[in-house]
């Protein structure tokens, strides 16, 4: 295969990517209004991207990056980035733009590696890898981060992750699934299963839900996701990744639970976070007015 068709296919590679990530975590964005924030108390960060231009491979890396020095926060959210690209940088956390570059341009050089190795003849001639760390959404008192990798490396079809984290402002505490108490989690495995059953296979034919999925309905209890669950302005969102419960074809099945259904779900520690979505931060970012 030749270097301009490689790049023609990885283009559209990137464009299938695009549109997946889109239709991911940042989907059922509420609908923008008119107006501007008060970004006084907003969690400030910059926008870092790296991109491999000049090559066949197809690799990006962009994230949002922690603006501000020496407070909880924005170290745990850096070393929280630094996991998820891989948690092998041990470059100074503070300069966000030479971590990313480190990441991508070991990525890139693995994909030419190889490409070397099975030939370009080969579909690894069409390999991309694809990465958003996002700021999602915030509150006087935490921060929602995301997660999005899409990746091919040949075969029928690419592979998506979608993830995130949130993080307490006032000392950078990540919760996951320790936002909820054991009781909350069990109640939760039929509050999902319900969600996903009506909205995202959207069927009211319990037997015919179950046919959709990789698992069986004799099982006594709803499995959780491996996932942590993320606070989003609507509701925590619950996200099962590709093939743990559906096959391939049915994406990365997710539901988002409304806040006020899961009050007695909550533990006493994240019922202050959950009950600052309506205020005037949670209420502008929503709308997409952070800086």
């Amino acid at each position: 295969m030749t270097r301009q068709k490689i790049q023609r296919h990885t283009s559209s590679y990137f464009a299938l990517a695009a549109c997946l990530l889109a239709c991911g975590l940042m989907a059922c964005q509420p609908e923008k209004q008119e107006g501007k924030a008060d970004d006084s108390g907003l969690f400030k960060t910059e926008s870092i991207a790296w991109e491999e231009k000049q090559s066949a491979e197809g690799c990006k890396l962009s994230a949002d990056y922690p603006a501000e020095n020496d407070n909880a926060l924005s170290q745990n959210v850096r070393e929280w980035i630094n996991e998820q690209l891989g948690g092998t940088y041990n470059g100074d956390l503070g300069d966000g733009k030479k971590l990313i570059e480190s990441y991508g341009q070991a990525r890139a050089e693995q994909i030419r590696q190889d490409i070397a190795e099975f030939g370009e003849n080969t579909a690894m001639g069409q390999s991309c890898y694809y990465v958003q760390l996002k700021k999602l959404f915030e509150t006087t008192l935490f921060v929602t981060y995301t997660n999005e990798v899409y990746e091919y490396a040949g075969g029928a079809h690419g592979s998506e992750f979608l993830g995130g984290a949130v993080f307490r402002k006032a000392d950078g505490r990540k919760f996951g699934w320790d936002m909820f108490t054991e009781n909350g989690k069990e109640k939760l495995r039929g509050m999902i299963k319900q969600a996903l059953q009506k909205k995202y296979f959207r069927t009211d034919n319990e037997k015919e839900f179950y046919d959709m999925l990789l698992i069986d309905n004799a099982d006594i209890q709803f499995p959780l996701p491996v996932t942590p669950p993320i606070c989003r302005p609507q509701g925590v969102q619950f996200i099962y990744q590709q093939y743990e419960i559906a096959p391939y074809a049915a994406g990365s099945p997710t539901c988002t639970i409304p806040y006020d259904s899961l009050t007695t779900a909550f533990t006493t520690t994240m019922q202050p976070l959950a009950a600052s979505v309506t205020d005037s931060i949670a209420r502008a970012t929503a709308y997409g007015y952070q800086k």
